[in-house]
């Protein structure tokens, strides 16, 4: 491979953590507000031009669907922990054949998905307790995206082979332009033509088809590493095995933050009337939170590559050096978002909604999002930090106890005292917290380090 071609990936086993993890995570901490603004503009539109009603199915169903999108996306966490490692070994055959079976095995799994997707749709959501016009906007919304899953799916296979090579800007550059045009589509299908949520769905889907098509075009252009030759064309089953190793607890961790979120959206539905429109508030806030309180994530993101390189290198001790530059990050950022969040809640409800019950609701729950935010930055960067090192499982075993803690711990705040539905939004920063504790035990545990996936790696070439 030519040597300017090589270039192209960024190598984090040399210079200064610090640097080199704020230069890779502030285009992804950009990516993550883009995608917030994406996934809003859905919520936003719907909520200013059509109601209520209509918000509070469009954030129901959004949860749903994520849940079910998660094998895919844990698929592709899996292949982006093994083409890092491979890329800090500097075994770029291995690249190639990691890549071309990934692809394969993802999308399998996003026909699937579509199938079950379409079919299941309202008994799902019937099981959360959506009823009435919202169920049936809620079907409508949910079907069309997932019949759009096989875009979603090699966007997100883009998306994370290109922070495996050390790009972070292609993913942003998408988004940039593909953020745009879903606004843009949003308001003329909304406006315009008079839809409700077929509109907005309708408008995701084109967006996530031009967003998969473009980061291709740029990854095959910019970087010759993930040409595949003859030989990587081929289903490589000793490379499916390391990617399943990490895919499959990906999705499980994955698929309990998701699963969280249904069983909480649950709650917060049996709460709904009338008179305390909880759907409707939950719906907006959690994109204000998103917007907000989320982009310390493109740290944490970008600590799972920055430990996939140097557990590959067998760099340990760097590890532990990048992860102090990210809880640093995390801590003067958390700062300002906790402020943003609880001075100016009532503000940014009022993007959304007029009625004054929502925006009070709503703003009750960034309240509480500010008094934690700090621990849901660290929670997160414990757990992609280890999923990186090749420690997956562990890193599954943490998002299943901050699963039931933040479930638990709503429920009983919820219906068996007097904070009601405000003990629903108390649960999910004091899982933070609580989990927080137990990622630091494990990862001081040092077992991480026996994880490295490329001690096989004469097998994977054999």
């Amino acid at each position: 491979m030519a040597v300017g071609k090589k270039k192209a990936i960024r190598d984090f086993t040399q210079g200064n953590p610090t640097k080199e993890l704020l230069m890779f995570s502030l285009p992804i901490a950009c990516t993550l507000i883009l995608q917030t603004f994406y996934n809003m503009a859905d919520t936003l539109i719907i909520g200013n031009f059509v109601g209520d009603t209509a918000m509070g199915a469009v954030g129901t169903a959004g949860t749903v669907s994520s849940v079910l999108l998660m094998l895919v996306y844990g698929l592709s966490t899996g292949m982006g922990v093994v083409v890092s490692q491979f890329i800090g070994a500097k075994d770029y055959k291995n690249v190639k054949k990691s890549m071309m079976t990934a692809m394969y095995i993802v999308i399998g799994v996003s026909l699937l998905m579509t199938v079950i997707g379409i079919s299941f749709s309202p008994a799902i959501l019937r099981m959360m307790h959506v009823e009435g016009e919202t169920l049936e906007m809620a079907v409508v919304y949910l079907r069309i995206i997932f019949a759009g899953t096989i875009a979603v799916a090699f966007y997100n296979m883009g998306n994370v082979l290109s922070r495996s090579l050390g790009d972070s800007v292609t993913p942003m550059i998408v988004l940039i332009i593909t953020a745009i045009m879903n606004i843009a589509l949003n308001i003329l299908f909304v406006t315009v033509f008079h839809m409700k949520t077929d509109g907005v769905a309708y408008a995701t889907v084109l967006a996530n088809i031009i967003s998969a098509i473009s980061c291709w075009t740029i990854l095959w252009r910019k970087t010759e590493a993930i040409h595949p030759d003859a030989e990587a064309l081929k289903p490589d089953k000793e490379a499916a095995k390391l990617i399943l190793k990490i895919g499959v607890p990906a999705t499980l961790q994955n698929s309990t933050m998701t699963i969280g979120a249904l069983l909480i959206q649950t709650m917060i539905n049996d709460f709904t009337i009338p008179t305390l429109p909880i759907m409707a508030a939950f719906a907006a806030a959690t994109k204000v939170e998103q917007l907000i309180a989320y982009p310390p994530g493109g740290v944490s993101d970008g600590m799972q590559t920055f430990a996939g390189q140097n557990v590959g290198a067998g760099k340990f001790d760097r590890v532990g050096k990048g992860l102090t530059s990210c809880f640093k990050i995390i801590a003067v950022y958390s700062i300002f978002s906790a402020c943003v969040l609880g001075f100016g809640g009532r503000f940014l409800m009022g993007l959304f909604t007029s009625t004054e019950a929502t925006i009070m609701i709503g703003s009750y729950y960034l309240i509480a999002t500010a008094i934690g935010i700090f621990f849901n930055g660290i929670d997160y960067t414990f757990r992609f930090t280890l999923t990186g090192a090749g420690d997956a499982t562990a890193s599954t075993v943490l998002s299943v106890i901050g699963l039931v803690m933040r479930v638990g711990i709503a429920y009983v705040l919820a219906y068996f005292t007097p904070l009601g539905y405000i003990g629903i939004f108390i649960g999910t920063p004091a899982s933070w917290a609580l989990n927080s504790i137990f990622g630091m035990i494990r990862y001081k545990s040092g077992k991480w380090k026996e994880k490295c996936l490329i001690k096989q790696r004469e097998v994977v070439e054999g």
